[in-house]
C-alpha cells in the first residue's frame, strides 16, 4: 500500500472512531440530565471534588503509562462539559456573573496623586473631556468610584519594567469593580529641579519606589539621598515646597514627568533618564459596572484553581481549545497555599464562544469572575 492510501485508511479509522465517541459523548450527557434531576429533588450540589477526583482515578488505571496526562485531561474536560450541562438544567448556568452591560457614565475620573501624576496623564488621555479628582491612595479611587463621588477611576495596574502592581490587582477583586478601558502610557522620566540648579547641586531625590526602579543606573553611583514618596508628581511638589521655603532648594530634585516640572514650575535637569527608553506603564480605567462593546478586544477574568495538580493547566487549554490568546497571566497569593490568578484575554464576552469558554473554565475552578470586557487604546507618548 502506498503512503497516499495508507494514510486514507488511518484516516478512515479515525473517522469511524470519532463518530463512535459523539455517539458515546451524547449519551454520557443524557446521563448527566438524569443526574441533574438527580441532584435538583435530592437538593445536592453540582459539584462533588471527591467523586471528581474518584473518576479520574479510574480512567488512569485503564490507562497506558505514556498517555496519562492526555487522559486525565480529557476526562477532566469531560468532568467539565457534564458540570456545565448540569448547572444548564438546574438553571444555574448563570451562577457566573454576566452583568447586563451598561454605557460608560458621565461624570468625573478620578486618579491617584497630584496634578503632573503619570495617572493624570492617562486620565487625559482616555477621558480628555472629563473633570478629573484627586484622590491620595489607590483605594482611595475605587471608593470614589463605588461611593459615587467619581463616575470612572484610572490606575496604573503594570510596568513594563518592575511587572504588575499588586494591589491594584487586590484592590479590583475587593472592590468589585470593572474595568472598561486600558491605555499604555510611554513613561520618559526626568530628573526635575529648582529653577538655576544644576545635577551637581542635587543631594537629596524624591520618587515613587517605581520611578527609581525604572532610573537605576542613572542614580547608581551618585552620593545621593533617594527617599521614597507615593507619587512622581507628589515628589515634585516636594522640591518645589523646598523652593518656596528658601531652604536650599537646589540640593532636592525628584524624579518624575514633564508635566509635573511645569506643574510645579520646576525645571528638567535631565530629561530621559530611564534606563528603557520604551519603558512603558498600562493604565486601566475602573467604573461601578461593566461596559460592553462590539469593538471591545480584551476580556480580563479573576479565578483561583482547585487543590490538585494540573489545576491551572486544565483551565487555561480551556481557552486554548478555543482558540483565545492570553497576553497576560499574574498571580497573587491568597494565603500560603493558595493563589489567586489574573488573566486578560484577547477576546470580547459579547462573543458565544468566549462565554461559553469562560463557563467551562469556571467549571474547574473554585471561584471565576469577570473583571472587564474593554477596548485597549493606543500607545500614547508624552
Amino acid at each position: 500500500m502506498n503512503p497516499k492510501d495508507e494514510l486514507q485508511a488511518l484516516r478512515g479509522k479515525i473517522d469511524t472512531i470519532n463518530s463512535d465517541m459523539v455517539q458515546l459523548f451524547q449519551e454520557r450527557q443524557r446521563v448527566s440530565n438524569d443526574i441533574a434531576h438527580v441532584k435538583e429533588s435530592g437538593n445536592l450540589a453540582v459539584t462533588d471534588s471527591g467523586r471528581e477526583e474518584q473518576v479520574v482515578a479510574s480512567a488512569l488505571a485503564l490507562a497506558d503509562e505514556d498517555k496519562r496526562a492526555e487522559t486525565s485531561s480529557f476526562i477532566r474536560t469531560l468532568i467539565s462539559l457534564s458540570k456545565l450541562r448540569q448547572y444548564d438544567k438546574l438553571g444555574l448556568a448563570t451562577a457566573l456573573d454576566f452583568p447586563p452591560s451598561t454605557a460608560i457614565p458621565a461624570g468625573a475620573v478620578a486618579f491617584q496623586g497630584v496634578p503632573g501624576a503619570w495617572s493624570e496623564h492617562a486620565s487625559r488621555t482616555l477621558f480628555p473631556d472629563r473633570t478629573l479628582i484627586t484622590r491620595e491612595y489607590f483605594e482611595d479611587v475605587f471608593e470614589a468610584v463605588k461611593n459615587g463621588d467619581a463616575a470612572l477611576g484610572v490606575l496604573p495596574i503594570e510596568n513594563s519594567e518592575t511587572g504588575a502592581i499588586g494591589e491594584v490587582y487586590d484592590l479590583l477583586r475587593r472592590h468589585s469593580c470593572y474595568i472598561v478601558g486600558q491605555v499604555w502610557i510611554n513613561v520618559a522620566q526626568c530628573l526635575i529641579g529648582v529653577p538655576g540648579a544644576s545635577v551637581g547641586d542635587v543631594r537629596e531625590v524624591f520618587s515613587h519606589p517605581e520611578g527609581f526602579s525604572q532610573c537605576k543606573r542613572f542614580t547608581k553611583n551618585r552620593n545621593w539621598e533617594l527617599t521614597k514618596v507615593r507619587n512622581t508628581a507628589v515628589a515634585a511638589e516636594l522640591v518645589a515646597s523646598k523652593m518656596d521655603s528658601g531652604t536650599g532648594g537646589a540640593k532636592f530634585a525628584a524624579i518624575g514627568s514633564r508635566r509635573a516640572a511645569e506643574v510645579n514650575g520646576l525645571e528638567i535637569l535631565t530629561d530621559n533618564i530611564t534606563d528603557n527608553p520604551k519603558n512603558r506603564t498600562r493604565f486601566i480605567a475602573i467604573a461601578a459596572r461593566p461596559q460592553y462593546d462590539v469593538a471591545a478586544d480584551s476580556v480580563s477574568v479573576s479565578f483561583a484553581t482547585l487543590h490538585r495538580s494540573g489545576a491551572l493547566s486544565s483551565v487555561l487549554q480551556t481557552f486554548s481549545l478555543a482558540g483565545i490568546n492570553l497576553t497576560r497571566i499574574e498571580s497573587r497569593p491568597v494565603s500560603d497555599e493558595s493563589y489567586r490568578f489574573f488573566v486578560d484575554l484577547n477576546a470580547n464576552i459579547l462573543d458565544t464562544a468566549t462565554r461559553d469558554a469562560i463557563m467551562q473554565a469556571a467549571m474547574q475552578c473554585e471561584y471565576l469572575e469577570v473583571l472587564g470586557c474593554y477596548t485597549t487604546s493606543r500607545e500614547v507618548t508624552q
